[in-house]
């Protein structure tokens, strides 16, 4: 793990930062930088990271793909207008500042990136550093898709670097959960269940019914397609990136922020922060869980400055292989679930939310047919109920009896974790 003690690199006074941070800060002046996945949460933090605290950076290259009817320039203008970026805003130069971050048109998913000739030459011939953070993080995805993005994407962008005569690092965000099936998780890159280059082929030519018996049989002990792709493209960037400057960066559950840009600051109610915010709003009432166990989670500017460190000790200390750095808090900084749900619980009370459904209240339980009949009593019951009265009073109803059973896939997928 690694770990940022004042968590402030550079800030605002990055004159005056210490020398070793100094050090990171120098690294990126001049630089110019690509980014796959700034539209996410960890890249939008990356981005207003790199921009607030390296003031001498050149560019910041965003590859940015059409999604939902929204064209590309439609989603840029919404990433610099995200609060993430409140800080810079609040700056005499801020304009000056966003000029630098130059919109790409391209997507993981297509060959060579979907990119255009021009725009390959001009990241090719500029280019000095690469974040790839572009993945699916949806644990029930079907093969092909985590395949072509998460693993098939990873082998493009490679491809890509290769052609950076200027590189000095490049950095692929994995996960910690990438080898879910071992007990003990080393910072190397380990054999993934299948080969990679097999997988990516089969995608291309099988059937989705042929795809979903082969993922069946080959994913083992990985609990979903989302760690085995990772896994998988771990060993692509393992063994097609060993000659150039490459480093695989393994985060556990990234949640709310701790310091920067803000404190708490989180832009998607997915994952832990789901549960979290249910459980404020009183609609989880019980979870299966074994409290004594650790919940490994880290703030998402702990990750972001990992990202950031990790190019400059890539650039600076070259070896031959590829560097794996695990982003964790492991036993460092344990946190058992026990504590995380006092915590939830005591804010809930304290600061409630404005969505609050029903008086915050949960508990563990290990013996799943109790739990199941908790879910019933807590859960659907009562959601049931509140959309009778809805429809008997004119109101539109909320469909919380289905929102029920939606929470009850989210935690079936997140079990494992």
């Amino acid at each position: 793990m690694m770990t940022d003690n004042n968590n402030d690199l550079g800030c605002q006074d990055w004159n005056s930062a210490p020398p070793a941070d100094r050090k990171v800060v120098d690294f990126y002046d001049g630089a110019s930088i690509f980014v796959t996945g700034g539209t996410g949460f960890v890249g939008k933090a990356l981005i207003e990271k790199l921009l607030r605290s390296c003031p001498g950076l050149k560019n910041i290259y965003l590859l940015i793909r059409p999604k939902r009817g929204k064209d590309i320039e439609c989603r840029f203008q919404e990433l610099l207008e995200n609060p993430v970026f409140d800080r810079i805003r609040s700056t005499d130069d801020a304009e000056k500042v966003f000029e630098k971050v130059v919109c790409i048109s391209g997507d993981v998913s297509d060959p060579d990136l979907g990119l255009s000739a021009e725009d390959r030459q001009r990241l090719c011939s500029d280019v000095t550093i690469v974040f790839h953070s572009a993945a699916t993080v949806k644990f029930n995805e079907t093969l092909r898709t985590a395949v072509t993005l998460n693993t098939l994407g990873t082998q493009r962008v490679v491809d890509l670097c290769r052609s950076m005569p200027k590189l000095k690092a490049m950095i692929h965000v994995s996960t910690a959960y990438s080898n879910a099936d071992k007990v003990t998780i080393q910072e190397s890159v380990y054999k993934p269940p299948a080969d990679p280059g097999f997988v990516i082929n089969c995608c291309q030519k099988m059937s989705e019914d042929d795809l979903r018996e082969m993922g069946r049989r080959m994913q083992g002990k990985h609990p979903n397609t989302y760690t085995m792709t990772k896994a998988m493209a771990e060993w692509v960037v393992a063994e097609q990136a060993d000659d150039i400057p490459a480093a695989i960066v393994r985060p556990s559950i990234v949640t709310a922020a701790w310091k920067e840009p803000f404190e708490g600051w989180v832009d998607n109610m997915s994952g832990i922060t789901g549960i979290m915010m249910e459980i404020g709003r009183g609609t989880i009432r019980s979870i299966v869980c074994d409290q004594k166990l650790r919940v490994d989670i880290i703030p998402v500017d702990i990750l972001v400055n990992t990202l950031i460190t990790s190019a400059w000790h890539t650039a600076t200390y070259r070896q031959n292989a590829v560097r794996v750095y695990n982003c964790t808090s492991g036993a460092l900084n344990p946190l058992r679930w026990e504590e995380l749900g006092n915590l939830c619980q005591y804010h809930s009370l304290t600061a409630p939310s404005k969505y609050l459904q029903w008086y915050p209240g949960f508990s563990f339980r290990t013996n799943r047919m109790v739990h199941r009949l908790c879910e019933i009593l807590f859960h659907f019951v009562p959601a049931f109920v509140l959309d009778i009265v809805l429809r008997l009073t004119g109101s539109k109803p909320m469909r919380v009896a289905r929102q029920d059973c939606d929470i009850r896939t989210f935690f079936c997928r997140l079990f494992f974790f």
